[in-house]
This record gives structure tokens, C-alpha cells and sequence, in this order.
């Protein structure tokens, strides 16, 4: 999953967020300068990686993926998650989803523990300025994000060229999605 499943499974607390999203920027920094939350929130977010590439439930979508994706499966598959809790998110959290985002932008910022790698800090900043989270519920905007991700990766890729398809594919695993999600929160 990807920034909006991060943040779900995330305490609201600047620490707990940005912990759980520094392993997509940065290495483990040293303990001695962040929280036991950071850590915990550290551990947390490469736990959920782990299981989100391995988990027997989303491998029918990595195979059906695959043929068009081949080596960002893992990447789009990650931005699926989030599309799905997007727009499903009452099933999943109690609080409204653009509240919930508000929220996070706002504890987000307040992280003063360490000094943020530039990438994360310019991620955060066009992450609250377009409101990421809210807007992965819509199709065009997850096919602008995959897009924006395209251009980082240093090979030839097709997310872009095959977003749309991409999410018609996810629409048949509703049921695959609710199930991995509902297991991460035990």
C-alpha cells in the first residue's frame, strides 16, 4: 500500500506518521535520534510492504498484472490498495476521509525529530497541496500519480499507458482487498 494505507494503520501523531512513511525515502535512522513511536512506525510500514507483495490474496492481481506491468506490479498494486480505501474508506475508518487527510497533513508537518530528506519533505508538500489521499478515490488522479511515479523510475514502464486498465483489473478483487486489509488491523 501505499501513503494513504501507511497513514491508516498509523497513530496521529507527528512522529507515528512520518515513521511510517520515512522507509519510502530514507534508511533506518539511528535510534538514538527519534521516538520508540518513529521505530515502531518504521518497522510497521516495511512489515506492511512485506505483506503486501507476499500476501496469497492480491496474487491473482499481481498475475493478472504482470503480463503489462511486469517489473512495477509491486508499485501499482500499491497504489491500487490505496484507490480501493479511498473509495471505500468508510468501511475501514469511522472518520470522514477528507478530515482524516487534514489531520495527517496537519501532525505531518509538525515532525521535528530530524530534518526531512528533500524528496520526502517536496513529497509532503505537494501530498497536502493536491490532497493525495482524498483524491485517490478518483481514477484520473491515481493515473496522474502512477504517471508522476513513471517518471522517477530509471527504466522503460507502462503504468502510465495501463492505469486505467489497472484499476478496471482491481475492481474484480474488492473482496481480495477488504479481506488483506481487515487481516493487517488484527
Amino acid at each position: 500500500m501505499n501513503f494513504l494505507g501507511h497513514w491508516l494503520f498509523s497513530d496521529a501523531t507527528p512522529d507515528a506518521l512520518i515513521g511510517s512513511l520515512w522507509p519510502d525515502f530514507a534508511r533506518r535512522p539511528d535510534p538514538n535520534t527519534v521516538s520508540e513511536e518513529f521505530l515502531v512506525h518504521f518497522d510497521r510500514h516495511q512489515y506492511i510492504d512485506k505483506l503486501t507483495d507476499t500476501t496469497p490474496l492480491l496474487e491473482p492481481l499481481r498475475v493478472a498484472l504482470r503480463p503489462k506491468l511486469r517489473k512495477t506490479t509491486p508499485i501499482v498494486v500499491d497504489m491500487l490498495i490505496d484507490h480501493h480505501l479511498a473509495k471505500h474508506w468508510s468501511d475501514y475508518h469511522s472518520e470522514n476521509l477528507d478530515e482524516f487527510a487534514q489531520k495527517c497533513y496537519i501532525l505531518a508537518n509538525q515532525f521535528e525529530a530530524l530534518t526531512l530528506p528533500e524528496r520526502m519533505k517536496k513529497t509532503l508538500y505537494f501530498m497536502q497541496r493536491d490532497d493525495w489521499l482524498a483524491a485517490y478515490k478518483e481514477p484520473g488522479h491515481l493515473v496522474s500519480a502512477l504517471s508522476g511515479m513513471s517518471k522517477r523510475i530509471r527504466f522503460d514502464d507502462s503504468m502510465e499507458a495501463w492505469g486505467h486498465w489497472a484499476i478496471e483489473q482491481s475492481d474484480f478483487q474488492k473482496s481480495s482487498f477488504y479481506t488483506f486489509i481487515r487481516s493487517i488491523f488484527i
